[in-house]
């Protein structure tokens, strides 16, 4: 996901008092879900002999099955690395490529992050988490890797409030975009 600064109060100070540093962005998504039931990657996996099952409650995704039954492996994604238990399935490890240009006044910042993020982190929030650690609303700024960090432990709070002790894998990376102008 991508952070474009849509306004700022900046440090200035207007009629004695000083300006407050807020930050607003707009989320972009970078990226899309291929759930084994959204449009095109159910159909290749059904043309393969694979099944899908809907979400079995909401908040849930679907997922891919070996057997009709749905008792053999199911895999909650359509495109995987290193499945090859249902490649015969139509699961593949094709990605989908997206261009986004960059533009060097108003993006701020990029989210790289694990499904383990983003399953109960909307893109929004988490642009809200990194961007108020980077641009000090709550106080002292932090660095892109103590925005990563707090990104992290918000996952990780979310998925201990929702699942318990159980959490599915949660990595995530944070770029600072005007920290990579500025070396180059």
């Amino acid at each position: 996901v991508l952070a474009r600064r849509t306004s700022s109060g900046g440090d200035s100070q207007k009629d004695g008092e000083e300006q407050n540093n807020a930050q607003s962005f707009t989320t972009i998504p970078l990226s899309i879900d291929q759930n084994p039931d959204s449009p095109g990657e159910k159909e290749r996996i059904l043309d393969s002999g694979g099944y899908v099952s809907p979400p079995p409650e909401p908040g849930l995704t679907a997922r891919v099955w070996l057997d009709p039954n749905m008792t053999q492996i199911g895999l909650a994604m359509a495109r995987s690395i290193g499945d090859h238990a249902v490649k015969g399935v139509g699961v593949i490890a094709e990605p989908v490529v997206s261009v986004h240009t960059i533009d060097e006044e108003l993006d701020e910042f990029v989210i790289i992050a694990t499904d383990g993020v983003w399953e109960f982190i909307s893109s929004e929030d988490a642009v809200d988490i990194v961007g108020r650690c980077l641009y000090g609303t709550d106080g002292e700024k932090q660095d892109a890797s103590e925005a990563c960090e707090a990104l992290i432990k918000a996952a990780t709070a979310k998925w201990h409030e929702f699942e318990g002790n159980y959490r599915d894998d949660i990595t995530a990376m944070v770029i600072r975009l005007k920290d990579l102008w500025s070396v180059v």
